[in-house]
C-alpha cells in the first residue's frame, strides 16, 4: 500500500505542478483545447493544479505512517474513482471524447481496482467491514 500511495502522490503532485505552471500545454495535450479567458486559466491553475498538488502532498504525508495506509489507499481510490465517474458522465452526456479521455478513464479504473485489491489482501474492505 505504501508504494501505491507514494506513486499516486507523485502523479498528483506532478500533475498539479504541470497545471499550475503549464496550463495551456497540458490542456491542449489532454483536451485538444485551452480555456478561452484569463479566468478560465486561473480556475484551471487552481482546480486542476492546486487541488492535485495539495492532494499529492497529503498522500505523501500519509504514505509515511503505516497506521494511515488504509486511509490513504481509500482516499486515492475515492478521488480517482470520482474522476472516473465524472469522466464517464462527460463521455455519455457530451460525447465525442478524444483518445486521452479513454486512456485516462482506463488508468483511473485500473488505479481503483489496484487499490481495492490491496485492501482486499489485508482483509480490510474499503467499506470498513
Amino acid at each position: 500500500m505504501k508504494v501505491f500511495i507514494l506513486v499516486n502522490s507523485v502523479v498528483f503532485f506532478l500533475y498539479g505542478l504541470g497545471f499550475i505552471f503549464f496550463p495551456a500545454a497540458l490542456s491542449t495535450f489532454i483536451t485538444d483545447g485551452v480555456p478561452a479567458t484569463s479566468s478560465g486559466f486561473i480556475d484551471m491553475r487552481s482546480t486542476y493544479g492546486g487541488i492535485s498538488l495539495g492532494f499529492g502532498i497529503l498522500l505523501y504525508l500519509i504514505h509515511k505512517n503505516p497506521a494511515t495506509h488504509r486511509l490513504g489507499t481509500i482516499a486515492a481510490m475515492l478521488v480517482v474513482g470520482g474522476m472516473a465517474f465524472g469522466r464517464t458522465v462527460g463521455i455519455c452526456v457530451d460525447g465525442t471524447p478524444n483518445s486521452m479521455m479513454y486512456l485516462n478513464l482506463a488508468l483511473e479504473v485500473t488505479i481503483v481496482l489496484v487499490g481495492w485489491r490491496l485492501l482486499s489482501q489485508l482483509g480490510a474492505s474499503p467499506k470498513g467491514e
